[in-house]
């Protein structure tokens, strides 16, 4: 009996020892995959800063469209947005706003300014100001916007 219980308590051990090791690789796991999203994140950020650099006309709208739109996507998963929680609706909305045409050119009249607020998000994915910017862009372009 006492035998068994010697075995039971070594098996014990060893799994609690396995146990430990595995929750501090899956935590390393866990950082490195929050670390890709990120540097993701900081990419499409970029892309959406050369996007609004560029010459505007049809071909480099659409990549506009599309950088905001990868970006708005992922910055609900970096770890960014639990700092600044307006990250990923501020984007989205700008995605909205350029991609409906009644505030396109609105919103491209204001390109110098996204590009500024873009360069701000580059250095500082969580700047508050940048987002309100950005909200205070697309309320005046579309949400909030008079029918002309």
């Amino acid at each position: 009996m006492k035998k068994k219980s010697t075995y039971i308590i070594i098996l014990l051990t060893l799994s609690l020892i396995i146990l430990g090791f595995k929750f501090v690789e899956s935590q390393n796991q866990r950082k490195e995959l929050q670390n890709s999203i990120d540097n993701s994140f900081r990419y499409e950020i970029s892309n959406v800063q050369h996007s609004f650099s560029m010459v505007v006309n049809d071909y480099t709208y659409r990549s506009m469209i599309s950088s905001v739109s990868n970006a708005a996507a992922i910055s609900e998963l970096t770890s960014f947005e639990k700092l600044n929680d307006d990250l990923d609706i501020s984007l989205n909305q700008l995605y909205i706003s350029l991609r409906e045409e009644r505030s396109k050119d609105k919103v491209l009249s204001r390109i110098e300014e996204l590009r500024e607020i873009f360069s701000m998000l580059v250095r500082d994915p969580i700047n508050h100001e940048a987002t309100d910017r950005i909200f205070q862009i697309t309320n005046d372009t579309f949400f909030n916007a008079k029918e002309e």
